[in-house]
């Protein structure tokens, strides 16, 4: 079952990220709900590529 796992870390690039708002802050650094999502689609082998979150945040929608 093991040789069937599929794994992709993601971390934090090893570079300075301008202060900026958290959320542009994931953005940048590739570990926003968007590219979270394309690394899993990716990994899995299914090839379509979200550009927006299809979910609602806690926050409520961001334009």
């Amino acid at each position: 079952l093991l040789d069937r796992v599929r794994f992709r870390p993601m971390t934090l690039p090893d570079r300075f990220i301008d202060h900026n708002s958290q959320e542009a802050q994931y953005h940048e650094a590739g570990l926003d709900a968007v590219a979270i999502t394309n690394t899993a689609l990716d990994a899995l082998g299914v090839g379509i590529s979200m550009t927006k979150p299809l979910l609602k945040t806690a926050n409520g929608p961001k334009s």
